[in-house]
């Protein structure tokens, strides 16, 4: 099945100045963040037991892995393992354009969600 991403609602990201949309089915969920170049970071981490992909497709973004600190550039893949404390801290002047992708699926990304967030902060 092909995504069509510009078929998909957009809904505000974990931030001011980053939009998501996202996919999910029954054992994984994709998302696409798209961020502006003056998003605000807090440099608050969060974890959850969800593996997590990072496909980097445009610009740059900063993060942070339990206290290590790297940049993601085009074709860069990152890799959170579950229970990772990570965040992102930063984007390059160009803003950035990634996907996201979660083991076990996060249906809680998707627009008009209900339920509780698997995030949590310490």
């Amino acid at each position: 099945m092909l995504i069509d991403w510009t078929a998909l609602p957009t809904v505000g990201g974990m931030r001011a100045g980053s939009d998501r949309q996202g996919i999910c089915g029954d054992k994984i969920s994709a998302v696409r963040v798209v961020t502006d170049p003056g998003a605000h970071f807090d440099g608050k981490t969060h974890w959850h037991e969800n593996e997590q992909l990072l496909v980097m497709v445009e610009g740059m973004v900063k993060l942070t892995i339990d206290g290590r600190e790297m940049e993601a550039h085009p074709g860069d893949l990152v890799f959170f393992p579950a229970g990772s404390r990570h965040a992102a801290i930063g984007v390059g002047p160009d803003g950035a354009v990634y996907y996201e992708i979660f083991a076990p699926a996060r249906p809680d990304q998707l627009p008009g969600w209900v339920g509780s967030s698997v995030l949590r902060f310490d």
